[in-house]
């Protein structure tokens, strides 16, 4: 993972949850590059995608569609990078790009190309026109090949309808674990525009870290930044607690501010041969020190959203210690919607009541057409 989300990785992974790549000719891209090459009457349109240091054409007007280049070869490769179309009006007069195949072997003069973003913010690839001759690009042209870029963005974000959304989601919870003095274990049950993540690993040194948050922004772009905050989450592992949230705030605020979103999160960490547990709560709330004798002690932090803590005001860092039975429950605000559980309250009576089956309880609860809300939860058990 790069320190930018951003970047190649992200990019790629977007890509992958927009489950094209290799899906074969579809009418709905392929119109698009039909009605580009009209409008600019060029020989060549592409709608490509740009992933793993390569160039896909997913669409084209002219060409062999499917097949994929390095992206050291392609203009597209660049354009992916700016936010704005980039326009060649002569290839051969650009050092950038007069060696590659491109120019040399194939002859492409005159290339213009738009950007194709999705609701987070990640660039995926670009809608392109190339001809054989050197040639003008006006600002109509340039307006022109905007709209239909647009276009192409609206259809491939049509992609990720709410069944892919919950497989992206659901796949990123980690199996159940039991190590030597703890288990772990949780679920998380997504919305169609949902941002939960649950991250739950043991480091190199045995402890146990558990992360639960949220991210919310507009629409879909919730589920997407909420797997690169997670990302982000697994990369800090082995670095101290404090610094590790000073990480995560200065890597991610970034991406969240530009996406218009806001991010929380609640990270702990664990050692099972002492039961000492220490934790930050950047914003997010609802966790729980459940012990064995059925007593609930709430984690609280006044701590501020992910990119909302004033400057220079350190991360409060909380601890406590967990007796062989007791039991630390994080979850997501979508839990309290749940029948039976509505507020902190109800909460801490459901995890009082269920010592042994929480998680499968909770699965209980969620309706049958799926919760309002991303439902999330772990369970950390000092055995």
């Amino acid at each position: 993972m790069t320190n930018h989300l951003d970047g190649a990785d992200r990019r790629t992974a977007v890509i992958e949850a927009l489950e094209v790549l290799g899906s074969g000719p579809e009418e709905r891209f392929d119109r698009i590059t039909r009605m580009t090459h009209e409008a600019f009457g060029v020989p060549l349109t592409f709608l490509n995608l740009v992933h793993h240091d390569l160039v896909t054409t997913q669409s084209t007007y002219g060409f062999q569609q499917g097949t994929s280049v390095p992206a050291s070869e392609q203009f597209c490769a660049t354009t992916v990078l700016t936010p704005g179309p980039m326009v060649i009006p002569d290839t051969a007069l650009d050092v950038r790009f007069a060696h590659t195949p491109a120019v040399t072997e194939y002859g492409v003069r005159f290339y213009a190309g738009a950007p194709l973003t999705m609701p987070d913010g990640t660039r995926v690839g670009t809608l392109c026109v190339m001809d054989a001759q050197p040639r003008e690009f006006s600002d109509e042209d340039l307006a022109l090949l905007g709209d239909l870029a647009r276009w192409a963005e609206r259809e491939l974000g049509r992609v990720i309808e709410r069944g892919r959304v919950q497989r992206v989601l659901a796949g990123l919870v980690p199996e159940p674990v039991t190590v030597p003095g703890a288990s772990l274990d949780g679920l998380l049950v997504p919305n169609e525009d949902g941002g939960d993540l649950v991250d739950w690993r043991v480091a190199a040194d045995g402890s146990v870290h558990v992360t639960v948050g949220a991210v919310t922004a507009a629409g879909r772009a919730s589920a997407l930044l909420a797997a690169s905050v997670r990302a982000a989450v697994v990369a800090q592992t082995d670095v101290p607690l404090r610094d590790a949230i000073a990480g995560l705030e200065a890597q991610l605020t970034p991406d969240l501010t530009t996406a218009g979103a806001v991010g929380s999160l609640l990270h702990l960490r664990f050692d099972p041969r002492s039961g000492h547990a220490e934790w930050v709560d950047a914003g997010h709330g609802p966790a729980l020190h459940v012990r064995a004798d059925g007593s609930v002690t709430p984690l609280r932090s006044t701590d501020l959203p992910i990119g909302l803590q004033p400057a220079g005001v350190a991360r409060t860092v909380g601890a406590t210690d967990l007796a062989r039975g007791d039991r630390v429950v994080l979850v997501t605000d979508g839990i309290l919607a749940l029948d039976g559980v509505r507020d902190a309250v109800g909460l801490a009576g459901l995890a009082a009541a269920h010592p042994d089956d929480l998680v499968d309880h909770v699965r209980t609860l969620v309706p049958t057409g799926g919760p309002e809300a991303d439902v999330s939860l772990v369970v950390l058990t000092r055995r």
